[in-house]
């Protein structure tokens, strides 16, 4: 098991054309506030592809949900902590 740990900065330019093709991938607009945006997350590779789950912060929603293919809780002693979502697509 790989246990490197690594951190990246991302193009903001770059966020913002993936975003403007796929609205999954969240804002980074000054015009919204959310130009200082950080993103936290899980990089994998699958094959030749690159992938990043974002973590995300908890939300009141997130603690009816179960834990699913795309969808996984971080919790410690039954407190939420935060999420991964996956956020997988069939296209």
């Amino acid at each position: 098991m790989q246990t490197d740990f690594n951190l990246y900065k991302v193009d903001m330019k770059y966020i913002r054309n993936l975003h403007n093709i796929d609205d999954k991938v969240l804002s980074v607009s000054p015009q919204t506030g959310k130009d200082n945006r950080v993103f936290v997350g899980i990089a994998i590779i699958c094959g030749i592809h690159k992938y990043c789950i974002p973590l995300s912060s908890p939300k009141e929603k997130h603690k009816k949900m179960k834990n699913s293919m795309d969808f996984s809780k971080i919790e410690i002693n039954g407190k939420l902590l935060g999420v991964l979502n996956f956020k997988l697509n069939t296209y």
